[in-house]
């Protein structure tokens, strides 16, 4: 009787198939391990009222709104930039609001904010927000300081000229 010796004495398939499981495992590990360790769950669209939101702002240090709806083009395209420097900026100091003035409803923030993987909060005042915090045209960054309006950009840009933007609004001023 031969001994048969696991691996060695395998039919040539078998062992074409354990190694190509090997190779997926190896692959499947990559990139697990890749994954920032830090991402979390997309946020829930939370409705506000304005004097909840006005709250808020009066509260915040340096931060950032962005006004945005999910049928607006600009916003979309924006978005996922604003994602990624919203993981590289909330250690610096900087909060990061999402304020939707969709016509629908929180509801309808919702879907774009899970495909993009928003982390940040987002609150949705709908229409009465367009006015309230002068939310025309959108896509619109409002940067606070000391809970107060101290700018507005209007207008989508790409992740360097909002990175260019964020800078800015950080860097320290003279008095």
């Amino acid at each position: 009787m031969q001994r048969r010796v696991p691996g060695r004495n395998a039919p040539a398939t078998l062992r074409a198939v354990a190694a190509g499981v090997l190779v997926l495992g190896l692959v499947y590990a990559v990139f697990v391990c890749a994954l920032p360790a830090h991402a979390g769950p997309p946020s829930i669209v939370t409705p506000v009222t304005t004097s909840d939101l006005d709250t808020l702002i009066a509260q915040t240090e340096c931060g950032v709104l962005v006004g945005m709806a999910s049928w607006c083009g600009p916003c979309k395209a924006e978005l996922p930039h604003l994602v990624r420097l919203h993981k590289h900026y909330q250690g610096k100091g900087m909060a990061m609001y999402g304020v939707s003035v969709d016509f629908a409803g929180a509801q309808a923030m919702q879907p774009m904010v899970n495909k993009f993987g928003v982390e940040f909060p987002v609150y949705w005042v709908g229409e009465v927000g367009v006015g309230h915090y002068g939310l025309n045209p959108i896509p619109m960054l409002v940067f606070i300081q000391n809970g107060r309006v101290v700018d507005r950009v209007q207008g989508a840009h790409t992740e360097e000229e909002l990175q260019a933007l964020f800078e800015n609004f950080l860097a320290p001023r003279e008095p």
